[in-house]
């Protein structure tokens, strides 16, 4: 439906647009004839003794320019109409990935520690040196993993990833800490764009925060497709409930 009105939308634009440009060189041609030497063209005589009006040339404007404007106009349809097939292609469905770990292998963006960088992760509390946020990479192997101080075991914690710029994710991928049993059982994810200062739940297609359910085993490394592909700048994960300790390693999928 969406996608039919942007459609209806923009090609009536067009017709208008064509149609104003028509009517233009019509009254142009049909009023105002084009000066020639010994014809030229007169304003509307003044009162005896005045002076008349300056005469105005009718003028539509040029036909680059409409071209241009329709030129401009396919192209906003082309994006619009290539996001919402995208959103389809997703079907606002938060998806398993089978093979998680392979697929963080193959479109992970975290692990590699020359492209996000140490002080990319910040958290919202650190239990103590073997578990500071960058430890938090999905397969590390420093520290145990992130996990929240003894006394933040709450709802309220997050750890953070900064891309350095928007960057389309199409999925993440979690798992517990290291020679620990800390574990996220459930999370929301956020996003905020270069250009924001407020961060937004992946939701659902009714609009409601996606509640992805985590590692509820030991050892586990759970993925999930997002409901739509999301191009941000800063990633959240908030952690809704846990075993023993919000704590976790992850990473986040690009193709």
């Amino acid at each position: 439906m969406e996608l039919k009105m942007i459609g209806i939308i923009l090609m009536l634009e067009l017709v208008v647009v064509s149609w104003a440009y028509q009517q233009c060189n019509i009254i142009c041609d049909d009023h105002v004839p084009t000066p020639t030497v010994g014809n030229p063209i007169r304003g509307k005589a003044g009162p005896k003794g005045q002076k008349g009006a300056s005469a105005e040339a009718c003028e539509c404007p040029p036909l680059a320019n409409l071209r241009a404007e329709m030129t401009r106009m396919r192209t906003e349809l082309t994006n619009k109409v290539s996001e919402l097939e995208e959103k389809v292609r997703f079907s606002w469905t938060v998806k398993l990935v089978p093979g998680a770990n392979e697929m963080a292998s193959r479109c992970g963006l975290l692990q590699d520690v020359d492209t996000i960088t140490d002080d990319a992760f910040t958290a919202s509390s650190v239990h103590s040196s073997g578990y500071y946020a960058h430890y938090g990479r999905l397969n590390g192997e420093r520290g145990h993993g992130w996990t929240v101080l003894r006394d933040d075991r709450n709802v309220n914690q997050w750890i953070q990833v900064d891309l350095g710029q928007d960057t389309k994710i199409t999925g993440i991928v979690t798992q517990g800490c290291r020679n620990t049993n800390n574990r996220i059982t459930s999370y929301i994810l956020l996003y905020r764009t270069a250009n924001s200062d407020n961060f937004l739940p992946v939701v659902e297609e009714s609009g409601n925060s996606v509640v992805f359910a985590a590692n509820t085993v030991q050892g586990s490394i759970v993925g999930y497709q997002l409901p739509y592909p999301i191009s941000a700048r800063w990633w959240r994960i908030n952690p809704r409930t846990w075993n023993q300790y919000p704590g976790l390693r992850f990473d986040l999928y690009t193709c």
